[in-house]
């Protein structure tokens, strides 16, 4: 009978310890990026205890935020971003969120959209890959076509994005790298 409480007494121990260490472990604060100032250096408005509605629904133009009781809006146009609780960055893009995958050498954002599909019946969402030079750039679809136009004098780029089979292999991820193809292959190009 000894020996069962003592056991007992070490499992609820271990299992409180874990309970424990999942409960203590950081969670990233979310909050809004003002601008992409505020985005490269990492600085947050509206982070503690805000209760921020981003009210996707529809694309709405305006955020809510909730502060000790006083409601605020925000126009999303005159808002870079939003940094979410899961450590994820994210730009507005014509009431949209896009979300921030890199930013070197250029911004690459992976955005779902709903797309039908061919022979189906109904509505897909999927994922959709964009690009642009400068953080406040137009958005542009990730297509090696569009990256040619877009890098029109480096010549060593366009002989390397020849070798992409279709514009879903530009975003796979190299993890031995750390890097997108993408990256990769533009990064090899200025060597």
């Amino acid at each position: 009978m000894k020996k069962i409480n003592i056991i007992t007494a070490i499992i609820l121990l271990v299992v409180s310890a874990a309970f424990a260490e999942v409960q203590n472990k950081p969670t990233s604060a979310q909050g809004l990026y003002l601008t992409i100032e505020d985005f490269l250096n990492h600085h947050l408005s509206y982070s503690n205890g805000n209760k921020i509605i981003l009210n996707e629904f529809l694309a709405s133009a305006k955020i809510k935020v909730i502060t000790t009781g006083e409601s605020k809006t925000l126009a999303k146009k005159q808002v870079f971003g939003y940094h979410n609780s899961n450590n994820e960055d994210y730009r507005f893009y014509k009431n949209e969120l896009y979300q921030i995958i890199t930013t070197q050498p250029w911004f690459v954002y992976k955005h779902y959209a709903s797309t039908s599909v061919q022979g189906g019946k109904g509505n897909i969402k999927k994922e959709f890959y964009y690009f642009s030079i400068a953080g406040t750039d137009e958005l542009i679809p990730l297509t090696v076509e569009n990256l040619k136009k877009s890098f029109p004098d480096n010549l060593k780029f366009h002989d390397l994005l020849d070798l992409i089979k279709n514009d879903d292999d530009l975003v796979s991820y190299d993890s031995y790298r750390n890097e997108l193809k993408v990256e990769y292959l533009y990064q090899k190009s200025l060597q």
